[in-house]
């Protein structure tokens, strides 16, 4: 399974490829348009300035995909970070919680031997 990033690549990759797709298409019907206008009339300078605003609308479209992607990275990756420092402090509290519990077996340990003997030396003075 992916994570956020990945997806959120993914997404912007797919958003770019149908800018170029939609513009290729769009410059397409426009040059055939434009064929059949000429025909009837010169429209040198409309075809320069439509294909003009094509380029800039284009252009737009591909810095607001880029914007889109910048923000959204940056949100992925405060949320990444986020669970990998969560994960961290959920290692950690495991590794305190198995030590701790080794240290307080060990207690036990040396605190029941420290009663046996205890109780050995009492037995004896009293017997």
């Amino acid at each position: 399974m992916g994570t956020i990033k990945t997806y959120q690549e993914q997404v912007q990759d797919i958003i770019a490829k149908a800018i170029s797709t939609v513009e290729e298409q769009h410059k397409a019907i426009a040059a055939a348009s434009f064929e059949y206008i000429e025909r009837l009339y010169k429209l040198d300078t409309v075809k320069a300035k439509h294909d003009e605003v094509a380029d800039i609308a284009y252009s737009k479209a591909r810095e607001i995909n880029k914007l889109v992607a910048d923000y959204s990275a940056d949100l992925i990756a405060k949320i990444e970070k986020d669970e990998t420092t969560a994960t961290k402090a959920k290692s950690a509290v495991k590794k305190t919680t198995a030590t701790a519990k080794k240290k307080a077996t060990a207690a036990k340990t040396t605190a029941t031997k420290a009663v046996k003997s205890a109780t050995a030396k009492v037995e004896e003075a009293t017997a």
